[in-house]
């Protein structure tokens, strides 16, 4: 029988062996924070790790939305849901940070604000990469990258493929509805901003969840994860705006008042506009169909 001591700490780690330190690659990551004020102003570190980890939490996101589209090309819609429900809870954080960051004063950030020029929150690829997949296709966005030539590729190749939602509309048009054709061959490189006919394909769904709960389900998780986007956005802005007021940004923009300007875009403007269909009158032509 083995003794089993409660107080007995882990095992030493033998040599050549992997150990917490070596498989994180804590000594490296720990090391990746460069500050960059003379002197180095202390609230800089805080500055640092903050969007290192939305830098991380950027790749983790895009991971599932990639693992999302594998889901629903398989016709796996609650294996997709599944996966949402944990970007939903990484939108959570990526929120419930920035508060972390308001920690600083704006006058303590604009002692070592004009060391960070010309970079800027504008030129995270990453996050480039989300919108576009997400499905907010800008290709202004593109000469952010500069001169870097494989950079410029890989935004171009990131623009031209489908959206998640993309991958929605062509799962729903094989479950039997009404999906438009010209709305399945779409240019993906160009925003999509709904269809009515869409809407009306997907209203038999809306008006009995039970018999469709999957898909139900999935088209929820859509909305929820575009709401969240919006969510982040405004508290974003506020937070910049706090930061900064109304000056620019490091990297050349015109800072809060650009983000302002994306506050009222939505990914997914067919399923916002069925809840227009879902109130009053909606039972009564339900039943009548």
């Amino acid at each position: 029988m083995t003794n089993h001591d409660p107080d007995r700490s882990a095992a030493a780690v033998p040599p050549g062996k992997v150990s917490y330190g070596s498989y994180l690659k804590v000594p490296e990551l720990l090391s990746l924070q460069s500050e960059l004020s003379r002197p180095v102003h202390r609230d800089e570190l805080l500055f640092i790790i903050s969007h290192q980890v939305y830098e991380l939490w950027f790749k983790q996101t895009l991971h599932e939305l990639r693992g999302i589209c594998d889901y629903i090309d398989q016709d796996r819609p609650l294996r997709a849901a599944q996966l949402f429900t944990r970007v939903h809870a990484i939108q959570h954080l990526l929120i419930d940070q920035l508060p972390l960051l308001e920690t600083m004063f704006s006058v303590d950030f604009a002692k070592f604000r004009d060391h960070l020029r010309p970079a800027s929150g504008f030129q995270s690829i990453q996050f480039r990469h989300l919108e576009f997949l997400a499905g907010y296709k800008n290709a202004k966005v593109l000469g952010l990258v500069g001169d870097d030539a494989a950079a410029r590729k890989e935004m171009e190749d990131s623009l031209a493929r489908p959206t998640v939602y993309d991958h929605l509309l062509k799962f729903l048009g094989r479950a039997g509805l009404a999906i438009p054709a010209e709305v399945l061959s779409r240019d993906t490189t160009q925003q999509y901003n709904g269809d009515d006919r869409v809407v009306a394909a997907l209203l038999p769904v809306y008006r009995d969840i039970d018999s469709h709960y999957p898909i139900f389900r999935l088209c929820e998780h859509f909305l929820e994860f575009d709401e969240r986007m919006s969510l982040w956005r405004f508290h974003h802005v506020k937070m910049v705006e706090r930061m900064i007021g109304g000056l620019g940004g490091t990297g050349g923009s015109s800072g809060a008042k650009y983000l302002y300007s994306t506050l009222g875009n939505k990914l997914y403007p067919d399923l916002w506009a069925i809840r227009d269909h879902l109130g009053g009158t909606y039972g009564e032509s339900a039943q009548s169909t």
